[in-house]
Protein backbone atom coordinates (compact mmCIF):
# COMPACT_ATOMS: atom_id res chain seq x y z
CA UNK A 1 0.00 0.00 0.00
CA UNK A 2 0.76 3.64 -0.93
CA UNK A 3 2.44 5.54 2.07
CA UNK A 4 1.75 9.09 1.97
CA UNK A 5 3.67 10.37 4.89
CA UNK A 6 6.82 8.69 3.07
CA UNK A 7 5.66 10.22 -0.16
CA UNK A 8 5.65 13.54 1.94
CA UNK A 9 8.92 12.78 3.41
CA UNK A 10 10.45 12.24 -0.01
CA UNK A 11 9.20 15.14 -1.92
CA UNK A 12 10.54 17.46 0.92
CA UNK A 13 14.28 15.43 0.51
CA UNK A 14 14.17 15.34 -3.07
CA UNK A 15 13.04 19.71 -2.57
CA UNK A 16 15.81 20.43 -0.82
CA UNK A 17 18.89 18.25 -2.80
CA UNK A 18 17.41 20.24 -5.77
CA UNK A 19 16.66 23.79 -4.79
CA UNK A 20 19.49 24.41 -1.82
CA UNK A 21 20.28 27.47 -3.38
CA UNK A 22 16.89 28.71 -3.59
CA UNK A 23 16.52 27.77 0.29
CA UNK A 24 19.42 29.31 1.60
CA UNK A 25 18.22 32.22 -0.23
CA UNK A 26 15.25 32.60 1.17
CA UNK A 27 16.91 32.77 5.02
CA UNK A 28 17.73 36.49 5.99
CA UNK A 29 21.12 37.31 5.61
CA UNK A 30 23.10 37.97 8.77
CA UNK A 31 24.54 41.90 8.20
CA UNK A 32 27.96 41.68 9.64
CA UNK A 33 30.74 44.64 9.56
CA UNK A 34 34.32 43.95 9.13
CA UNK A 35 36.59 46.51 10.08
CA UNK A 36 40.20 46.30 7.96
CA UNK A 37 43.31 47.57 8.79
CA UNK A 38 43.98 48.08 5.30
CA UNK A 39 42.75 47.20 2.02
CA UNK A 40 46.18 45.20 0.71
CA UNK A 41 46.32 41.83 -0.69
CA UNK A 42 47.15 40.14 2.44
CA UNK A 43 42.98 40.22 3.17
CA UNK A 44 42.89 39.04 -0.61
CA UNK A 45 40.70 35.88 0.61
CA UNK A 46 38.30 38.07 2.36
CA UNK A 47 37.92 40.22 -1.01
CA UNK A 48 37.36 36.93 -2.42
CA UNK A 49 34.93 35.46 -0.23
CA UNK A 50 33.56 38.52 -0.49
CA UNK A 51 33.37 39.50 -4.19
CA UNK A 52 32.66 35.18 -4.81
CA UNK A 53 29.21 35.64 -2.75
CA UNK A 54 31.06 32.52 -0.48
CA UNK A 55 29.74 34.59 2.88
CA UNK A 56 26.14 34.75 1.43
CA UNK A 57 26.38 30.74 0.67
CA UNK A 58 26.88 30.74 4.42
CA UNK A 59 23.80 33.18 5.44
CA UNK A 60 26.49 36.61 5.88
CA UNK A 61 26.05 39.78 4.20
CA UNK A 62 29.77 41.20 4.70
CA UNK A 63 30.34 45.15 4.72
CA UNK A 64 33.95 45.55 4.61
CA UNK A 65 35.09 49.05 6.01
CA UNK A 66 38.84 49.84 5.66
CA UNK A 67 40.34 51.91 8.59
CA UNK A 68 44.10 53.62 9.24
CA UNK A 69 45.55 50.60 11.26
CA UNK A 70 44.68 47.68 13.55
CA UNK A 71 44.19 50.23 16.45
CA UNK A 72 41.79 51.95 14.48
CA UNK A 73 40.24 48.23 13.66
CA UNK A 74 40.28 47.01 17.07
CA UNK A 75 38.74 51.01 18.66
CA UNK A 76 35.50 49.90 15.94
CA UNK A 77 35.29 46.50 16.85
CA UNK A 78 35.02 47.70 20.73
CA UNK A 79 32.63 50.45 20.21
CA UNK A 80 30.42 47.69 18.54
CA UNK A 81 30.57 49.40 15.37
CA UNK A 82 31.94 46.13 13.81
CA UNK A 83 31.69 42.70 14.80
CA UNK A 84 34.76 41.85 13.34
CA UNK A 85 38.29 42.80 12.75
CA UNK A 86 40.77 41.87 9.84
CA UNK A 87 44.27 42.38 11.71
CA UNK A 88 47.13 41.18 12.59
CA UNK A 89 47.42 38.81 15.40
CA UNK A 90 49.33 41.04 17.54
CA UNK A 91 46.27 43.30 18.41
CA UNK A 92 44.19 40.34 19.84
CA UNK A 93 47.17 39.70 21.97
CA UNK A 94 47.67 43.54 22.76
CA UNK A 95 44.44 43.94 23.32
CA UNK A 96 44.23 40.72 25.91
CA UNK A 97 47.37 41.69 27.89
CA UNK A 98 44.67 45.31 28.06
CA UNK A 99 42.05 42.73 29.82
CA UNK A 100 40.21 43.35 26.57
CA UNK A 101 38.41 40.17 25.59
CA UNK A 102 39.47 39.37 22.00
CA UNK A 103 39.72 36.58 20.15
CA UNK A 104 40.76 35.17 16.13
CA UNK A 105 38.53 33.21 14.78
CA UNK A 106 40.59 32.16 11.54
CA UNK A 107 43.86 32.99 9.93
CA UNK A 108 43.36 35.26 6.51
CA UNK A 109 46.93 35.43 5.58
CA UNK A 110 49.78 32.92 6.34
CA UNK A 111 53.64 34.20 6.89
CA UNK A 112 54.55 37.99 6.67
CA UNK A 113 52.60 39.99 3.64
CA UNK A 114 55.26 42.63 3.70
CA UNK A 115 58.36 43.92 2.48
CA UNK A 116 60.63 46.75 2.73
CA UNK A 117 61.35 49.14 -0.27
CA UNK A 118 63.71 52.33 0.33
CA UNK A 119 64.11 55.28 -1.75
CA UNK A 120 65.78 55.41 -4.52
CA UNK A 121 68.24 58.38 -2.88
CA UNK A 122 68.44 56.49 0.36
CA UNK A 123 70.06 53.40 -1.30
CA UNK A 124 72.30 54.97 -3.62
CA UNK A 125 73.43 56.27 -0.48
CA UNK A 126 74.40 52.57 1.31
CA UNK A 127 76.59 51.86 -1.56
CA UNK A 128 75.04 48.58 -1.01
CA UNK A 129 73.70 46.09 -4.02
CA UNK A 130 69.69 45.63 -3.58
CA UNK A 131 70.83 41.51 -4.73
CA UNK A 132 73.62 41.87 -1.90
CA UNK A 133 73.48 39.16 0.56
CA UNK A 134 70.48 40.26 3.71
CA UNK A 135 72.72 40.87 6.08
CA UNK A 136 74.44 43.33 4.51
CA UNK A 137 71.45 45.13 3.79
CA UNK A 138 70.23 45.17 7.06
CA UNK A 139 73.62 46.66 7.93
CA UNK A 140 72.79 49.28 5.49
CA UNK A 141 69.64 50.10 7.33
CA UNK A 142 71.90 51.85 10.59
CA UNK A 143 70.20 55.32 11.48
CA UNK A 144 67.13 55.04 8.68
CA UNK A 145 63.68 56.08 10.12
CA UNK A 146 61.60 53.54 8.29
CA UNK A 147 57.81 53.12 8.67
CA UNK A 148 55.15 50.52 9.56
CA UNK A 149 51.34 50.59 10.02
CA UNK A 150 51.31 50.33 13.98
CA UNK A 151 53.33 49.59 16.70
CA UNK A 152 51.47 46.26 17.37
CA UNK A 153 51.40 45.78 13.24
CA UNK A 154 52.68 42.35 12.59
CA UNK A 155 55.47 43.80 9.79
CA UNK A 156 57.34 45.45 12.41
CA UNK A 157 58.83 42.60 14.88
CA UNK A 158 60.19 40.75 12.18
CA UNK A 159 62.09 43.58 10.90
CA UNK A 160 63.23 44.97 14.29
CA UNK A 161 64.05 41.90 15.61
CA UNK A 162 66.57 40.96 12.66
CA UNK A 163 68.32 43.89 12.78
CA UNK A 164 69.02 44.30 16.18
CA UNK A 165 70.13 40.62 15.98
CA UNK A 166 72.86 41.87 14.38
CA UNK A 167 73.39 45.44 16.33
CA UNK A 168 71.60 47.45 13.55
CA UNK A 169 69.28 50.36 15.26
CA UNK A 170 66.31 51.76 12.95
CA UNK A 171 64.07 54.06 13.62
CA UNK A 172 60.31 53.22 13.42
CA UNK A 173 57.38 55.70 12.49
CA UNK A 174 53.82 54.64 12.81
CA UNK A 175 52.02 55.86 9.85
CA UNK A 176 48.77 54.52 7.44
CA UNK A 177 50.04 52.74 4.33
CA UNK A 178 48.72 54.87 1.87
CA UNK A 179 50.34 57.58 3.15
CA UNK A 180 53.94 55.71 2.94
CA UNK A 181 54.72 56.71 -0.40
CA UNK A 182 54.39 60.43 -0.29
CA UNK A 183 56.60 60.10 3.26
CA UNK A 184 59.04 58.32 1.47
CA UNK A 185 59.15 60.94 -1.71
CA UNK A 186 59.41 63.94 0.52
CA UNK A 187 62.78 62.73 2.63
CA UNK A 188 60.28 62.23 5.89
CA UNK A 189 61.69 58.56 5.86
CA UNK A 190 64.07 56.39 4.34
CA UNK A 191 62.01 53.54 3.81
CA UNK A 192 58.91 51.47 4.17
CA UNK A 193 57.51 48.03 5.59
CA UNK A 194 54.34 47.63 3.70
CA UNK A 195 52.03 45.21 1.20
CA UNK A 196 52.65 45.23 -2.24
CA UNK A 197 49.89 46.99 -3.10
CA UNK A 198 51.60 49.81 -1.22
CA UNK A 199 55.63 49.10 -2.56
CA UNK A 200 55.17 47.50 -5.95
CA UNK A 201 53.77 51.68 -7.70
CA UNK A 202 56.57 53.11 -5.79
CA UNK A 203 58.69 50.34 -7.55
CA UNK A 204 57.36 50.90 -10.78
CA UNK A 205 57.79 54.89 -10.54
CA UNK A 206 61.26 54.80 -9.71
CA UNK A 207 61.12 56.81 -6.40
CA UNK A 208 61.87 53.00 -4.41
CA UNK A 209 64.05 50.26 -4.55
CA UNK A 210 62.90 46.61 -3.10
CA UNK A 211 65.29 45.73 -0.10
CA UNK A 212 63.76 42.85 1.70
CA UNK A 213 61.46 40.83 0.11
CA UNK A 214 58.69 39.53 3.24
CA UNK A 215 56.93 36.72 1.67
CA UNK A 216 59.98 35.55 -0.24
CA UNK A 217 61.11 34.75 3.69
CA UNK A 218 64.14 36.88 3.60
CA UNK A 219 64.12 37.39 6.93
CA UNK A 220 65.49 34.47 9.82
CA UNK A 221 62.57 32.05 10.08
CA UNK A 222 63.00 32.71 13.64
CA UNK A 223 61.85 36.29 13.49
CA UNK A 224 59.07 35.11 11.04
CA UNK A 225 55.63 35.54 11.73
CA UNK A 226 53.02 33.24 11.74
CA UNK A 227 49.97 35.63 10.09
CA UNK A 228 50.25 39.19 8.92
CA UNK A 229 46.27 38.99 8.82
CA UNK A 230 43.34 37.08 10.87
CA UNK A 231 39.90 37.54 11.33
CA UNK A 232 38.57 38.67 15.02
CA UNK A 233 35.85 39.26 17.11
CA UNK A 234 34.79 39.81 20.81
CA UNK A 235 34.69 36.82 23.18
CA UNK A 236 31.02 38.74 23.82
CA UNK A 237 29.91 38.45 20.10
CA UNK A 238 31.30 34.51 19.60
CA UNK A 239 29.70 32.81 22.22
CA UNK A 240 26.32 34.94 21.24
CA UNK A 241 26.55 34.42 17.64
CA UNK A 242 27.81 30.45 17.17
CA UNK A 243 26.17 29.87 13.91
CA UNK A 244 27.91 33.19 12.22
CA UNK A 245 31.22 32.37 13.41
CA UNK A 246 31.07 29.03 11.51
CA UNK A 247 30.10 30.48 8.58
CA UNK A 248 32.94 33.29 8.83
CA UNK A 249 35.80 30.50 9.30
CA UNK A 250 33.66 28.26 6.27
CA UNK A 251 33.88 31.36 3.99
CA UNK A 252 37.59 32.06 4.46
CA UNK A 253 38.09 28.48 3.71
CA UNK A 254 36.00 28.59 0.87
CA UNK A 255 38.09 31.08 -0.59
CA UNK A 256 41.41 29.07 -0.12
CA UNK A 257 39.86 26.21 -1.76
CA UNK A 258 39.08 27.81 -4.73
CA UNK A 259 42.26 29.54 -4.58
CA UNK A 260 43.60 25.84 -5.10
CA UNK A 261 41.16 24.54 -7.06
CA UNK A 262 40.23 26.79 -9.60
CA UNK A 263 42.77 29.47 -10.05
CA UNK A 264 41.72 31.21 -13.16
CA UNK A 265 37.88 31.64 -11.42
CA UNK A 266 39.47 33.58 -8.29
CA UNK A 267 42.12 35.18 -10.29
CA UNK A 268 38.61 36.55 -12.26
CA UNK A 269 36.89 37.35 -9.22
CA UNK A 270 40.13 39.26 -7.85
CA UNK A 271 40.26 41.48 -10.71
CA UNK A 272 36.84 42.83 -9.83
CA UNK A 273 37.68 43.29 -6.15
CA UNK A 274 40.98 45.17 -6.93
CA UNK A 275 39.63 46.75 -9.80
CA UNK A 276 42.22 49.81 -9.32
CA UNK A 277 45.26 47.05 -9.66
CA UNK A 278 45.98 46.56 -13.51
CA UNK A 279 45.78 42.95 -14.74
CA UNK A 280 49.59 42.42 -15.44
CA UNK A 281 50.30 43.42 -11.51
CA UNK A 282 47.87 41.43 -10.05
CA UNK A 283 48.95 38.40 -11.76
CA UNK A 284 52.20 38.98 -10.19
CA UNK A 285 50.45 39.51 -6.71
CA UNK A 286 48.28 36.30 -7.06
CA UNK A 287 51.22 34.26 -7.84
CA UNK A 288 53.10 35.76 -5.25
CA UNK A 289 50.75 35.94 -2.08
CA UNK A 290 47.52 33.43 -2.91
CA UNK A 291 48.70 30.04 -1.19
CA UNK A 292 49.31 32.18 2.23
CA UNK A 293 45.25 32.82 2.01
CA UNK A 294 45.14 28.91 2.06
CA UNK A 295 46.02 27.85 5.49
CA UNK A 296 43.23 29.17 7.79
CA UNK A 297 44.31 26.91 11.08
CA UNK A 298 45.53 29.00 13.86
CA UNK A 299 47.65 26.60 16.24
CA UNK A 300 48.46 27.68 20.13
CA UNK A 301 52.37 27.60 18.68
CA UNK A 302 51.88 29.73 16.24
CA UNK A 303 50.60 32.53 18.94
CA UNK A 304 53.23 31.54 21.26
CA UNK A 305 55.92 32.61 18.11
CA UNK A 306 53.55 35.81 18.03
CA UNK A 307 53.31 36.47 21.54
CA UNK A 308 57.47 35.80 21.70
CA UNK A 309 57.35 38.56 18.31
CA UNK A 310 55.53 41.19 20.76
CA UNK A 311 57.93 40.72 23.51
CA UNK A 312 60.78 41.09 21.41
CA UNK A 313 59.22 44.42 19.17
CA UNK A 314 60.49 46.81 22.32
CA UNK A 315 56.43 47.84 22.77
CA UNK A 316 55.98 47.95 26.65
CA UNK A 317 52.67 46.16 27.15
CA UNK A 318 51.83 45.54 30.83
CA UNK A 319 50.03 42.04 31.27
CA UNK A 320 51.57 40.67 27.79
CA UNK A 321 53.52 37.93 30.30
CA UNK A 322 50.07 36.89 31.73
CA UNK A 323 48.50 36.79 28.17
CA UNK A 324 47.93 32.64 27.86
CA UNK A 325 48.07 31.69 23.92
CA UNK A 326 44.73 29.07 24.52
CA UNK A 327 42.71 32.58 25.05
CA UNK A 328 43.34 34.47 22.04
CA UNK A 329 41.85 31.28 19.82
CA UNK A 330 37.66 31.30 19.77
CA UNK A 331 36.34 27.81 19.99
CA UNK A 332 34.82 28.06 16.68
CA UNK A 333 31.78 25.23 16.37
CA UNK A 334 31.70 22.99 13.49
Amino acid sequence: MFDRGYAVAGLAALTILVFPFSLAKAQKLQDVTIALSSAGFSIGSLRLAEEAGLFRNHGINPKLVVMDSGNAATAALLSGSAQFVASGPATVIAARARRQAIVCVVNIYRGLSASLAISKAAAAKTGVDPKAPVIDRLRALEGMTIAVPSATSAFLGPLKRSAEAIGVNIKFSYMAQPAMPAALESGAIQGMMAGPTTVIPSLRKGTAVQWIDGPGSELPEKFMPTSSSCLQTTEQYAKANPAILTGMKDAIEDAGRMVVSNSERAKQVLAKAFSKIEPGLLELLFEAEAKSWTRPTFTFADIQQEIDLLKASGQQIPGLDQVDPRSVLADVPR
